[in-house]
């Protein structure tokens, strides 16, 4: 379970991302985060990615507290977690399949297994060609393919997604919606922010922020 208890984030002069936020996501649970630029979407999932240090209130992952946690702590919950952000954050000048594969080579898998698991997760988002290519020559809408494939390549229980498909087509939007599901289906834990609400999220509960507070959950 995520669990936020009076969680406020305030930035340089007085700036506040988010205000007395409190919040409970049951493991499995699929939550779309909407709301305009600048409501603390992003601030949200940064927080719990432990990202960011909440000004005041704690943030909790499956009963631990992660405010204060150390980084070898806060490394290990994120063995467990994936996140796409919305800047891709990828490593430009490697390839495709060594952005894909880094997750894995960190967490000890076998050389077969991240040949063999890298090869499916691309093909499956329609990536196979470019597998050796530069990832910093791929288009935008590729490299967020690429980025919610590394996000996602480890079976997460908790992903994190800030505005995934806000880059995508309408074909390859659904596409990545329906991985969503799937994955949802299997007992994923999932936030994901969006600007806008979309049909195909009526699967997922709808927690909506405005100007960093909660107006519907």
């Amino acid at each position: 379970m995520i669990v936020l208890e009076g969680v406020t984030k305030i930035y340089h002069e007085n700036v506040y991302a988010l205000r007395d936020i409190s919040l409970q996501v049951p493991k499995g649970q699929c939550c779309f985060i909407l709301g305009p630029s600048g409501a603390g979407k992003t601030t949200l999932l940064k927080l719990i990615y432990s990202l960011e240090k909440p000004t005041s209130g704690k943030v909790s992952l499956h009963d631990r507290y992660i405010t204060g946690m150390g980084n070898p702590g806060i490394q290990a919950l994120r063995r467990h977690m994936g996140f796409v952000f919305q800047d891709y954050r990828l490593i430009e000048d490697w390839t495709v399949y060594d952005n894909a594969a880094v997750i894995l080579e960190i967490l000890g898998k076998s050389a077969g297994y991240i040949k063999n698991r890298v090869w499916h997760m691309l093909k499956w988002v329609g990536l196979q060609h470019k597998i050796y290519e530069r990832a910093g020559d791929l288009s935008g809408g590729e490299k967020q393919l690429l980025s919610i494939i590394r996000a996602t390549i480890h079976d997460p229980d908790i992903l994190l997604a800030d505005e995934p498909v806000g880059s995508l087509d309408e074909t390859t939007a659904r596409h990545v919606l329906n991985m969503f599901y799937k994955l949802h289906k299997k007992g994923v834990t999932m936030l994901i922010a969006s600007h806008r609400e979309d049909p195909l999220v009526d699967f997922a509960r709808i927690i909506t922020l405005e100007k960093g507070t909660i107006v519907h959950r």
